[in-house]
């Protein structure tokens, strides 16, 4: 059924959530032609609360396409606007706002970047378990995995997976805690817990039928498996996102792929996969994913991304 159009600012919430899940089944197009419908009627009615969590969920939206420097605009956007909308700062939509902003950062590289906004936040320290923040905590792990903070990252992941499994919506594609779980436990050293988890996240995405986070989780296990099982996982990773609209995905299992190819002494197919990976890097506009992948092709690799 066609989504209904808002007629006023009223109907925005509701609209927005429902792009949320339009967004969540992968329509990315739909979703954010629906949030520049959105920034228009709360532009016409003078909203600015509505205009700042329709630029934050458009944000939101851009970052999935791989669109990282419009993602980073639009967030920047919401933040001005919901600073003088007299929203609180440890509201539910701040720490929505709040955790796209540091996802941004994220794939743009800049985990310092991410640390000062998340430290300047009031909600830096304890957050509220409550379904709405629990967004913030996924992204907080995975900020604090990239910083390797690995035991906090690993405490909000798995706290993650307890609140979605208590409230019965443990799904990749609403929240990819495993995966992300499972790269932090690789790191450990805790090879066979962190087998035990992506597996678990591949199964569950092959059953829901979301191709972009069944996508994620093989590119995860493409860097935990040793030798040619971890790259059958990954050569499948790219198969698999190259038919979706998630370039920033695609172009971070491009750059893993490289480097396992390149540690395989597969050479000439590793170069040729990732100046694929930097080409699309570029495009996305990750400064972090761009030297990552240069670093792999003149045969310097890193660890693999862990944000979805």
């Amino acid at each position: 059924m066609p989504l209904a159009t808002p007629a006023h600012a009223g109907d925005l919430p509701g609209y927005l959530r429902a792009l949320r899940r339009l967004a969540d089944a992968d329509d990315l197009g739909t979703a954010y032609a629906g949030c520049t419908i959105a920034l228009e009627v709360a532009g016409r009615e003078d909203d600015g609360t509505g205009l700042a969590m329709a630029y934050s969920q458009r944000s939101s939206v851009a970052r999935r396409l791989g669109d990282l420097p419009a993602a980073r605009g639009d967030a920047e956007a919401a933040a001005e606007l919901l600073g003088t909308s007299g929203v609180p700062e440890d509201s539910a939509v701040a720490a929505l706002l709040l955790s796209r902003r540091l996802a941004v950062l994220l794939d743009l590289g800049d985990t310092a970047g991410a640390d000062r906004l998340l430290a300047a936040s009031t909600l830096a320290a304890e957050l509220p378990d409550e379904p709405e923040f629990l967004l913030l905590r996924y992204v907080r792990g995975c900020l604090h995995a990239a910083s390797a903070r690995l035991g906090e990252g690993l405490a909000d992941l798995y706290h993650c997976g307890e609140r979605l499994a208590a409230r019965r919506s443990d799904r990749p594609s609403i929240l990819p805690w495993r995966s992300a779980a499972a790269a932090v436990l690789h790191r450990l050293g805790a090879a066979e817990a962190a087998e035990r988890l992506v597996a678990e996240e591949i199964a569950l995405a092959r059953v829901a039928g979301l191709a972009s986070a069944l996508g994620r989780a093989l590119r995860v296990q493409g860097q935990i498996r040793a030798g040619e099982p971890g790259l059958a996982a990954a050569e499948e990773s790219v198969r698999v996102l190259q038919n979706t609209p998630r370039r920033f995905e695609l172009a971070t299992a491009l750059v893993d792929l490289g480097g396992l190819l390149n540690a395989a002494r597969r050479r000439a197919q590793a170069r040729r996969v990732l100046r694929d990976g930097l080409e699309l890097a570029e495009e996305c506009g990750s400064p972090g994913l761009v030297a990552r992948a240069k670093r792999s092709y003149g045969g310097k690799g890193s660890g693999p991304q862990s944000l979805g």
